[in-house]
């Protein structure tokens, strides 16, 4: 084989590697962009992920405020319209309980767009102990002061005292909720209901919508 074939042979080779050289180089210069552009993706889309789900705790947070401070200044409420009816005029007390009352109506309307399954399931017992304290009061309220009368402020007191407990359930779950703890207490009990006052001298019909007894525990730090 002459030394000019043998040149020629050494220079298709060589034109042949830098080819192939130059088409590896574009193949891994593409598969680095292709998996860098994967890789930005990935980070847009969780960061698009963690952007929604804190817009969702966020809206969640605002919303068990209101729903919390509601229902708290509900039940506050009609225990100061009660101390005020045992011991006389309370017509101050009276115009505040119709104005917490509707705050807690309209916030508990909004909750129940906005709130988890599980929140208004168990915030549910709080809004029904709520009612019963409320509509017992307001029949309280109307008649003639007497011994009765006062026995009855007094039971209308133990529920709205009692009321507290199952407030700091719901409390505990919307701490969760919103990620203000990473576990619920021991105490907190899914299952808690309201207590069963229907034999405190209520109406049949106020007693319906007491129904089913489930052990209370003491909600701690929560109360």
């Amino acid at each position: 084989m002459s030394g000019a074939i043998i040149s020629l042979i050494i220079a298709i080779v060589g034109v042949g590697g830098t080819l192939a050289s130059t088409a590896i180089t574009q193949v891994l210069a593409q598969r680095t962009e292709s998996q860098r552009a994967n890789r930005e993706e990935r980070i847009r889309a969780a960061e698009q992920r963690a952007s929604e789900d804190q817009r969702r705790i966020d809206q969640l947070r605002g919303c068990y405020v209101q729903l919390n401070a509601h229902d708290r200044h509900y039940r506050d409420a009609m225990l100061a319209y009660a101390y005020a009816l045992k011991s006389g005029s309370a017509d101050t007390e009276a115009a505040e309980v119709s104005s917490a009352r509707r705050a807690q109506r309209d916030t508990r309307a909004e909750a129940q767009l906005v709130a988890s399954d599980a929140v208004l399931q168990v915030e549910s017992h709080v809004n029904a102990q709520l009612t019963v304290a409320y509509r017992r009061l307001m029949g309280v309220a109307g008649r003639p002061d007497s011994s009765a009368r006062q026995a009855q402020l007094g039971r209308v007191i133990e529920l709205l005292d009692s009321i507290i407990a199952q407030q700091g359930h719901v409390r505990a779950l919307m701490r969760l909720e919103v990620r203000a703890t990473q576990e619920l207490p021991e105490w907190y009990d899914p299952e808690i209901g309201p207590p069963d006052h229907s034999q405190a001298g209520s109406s049949s019909s106020t007693a319906n919508v007491v129904e089913g007894v489930s052990p209370q525990t003491t909600p701690g730090s929560y109360a």
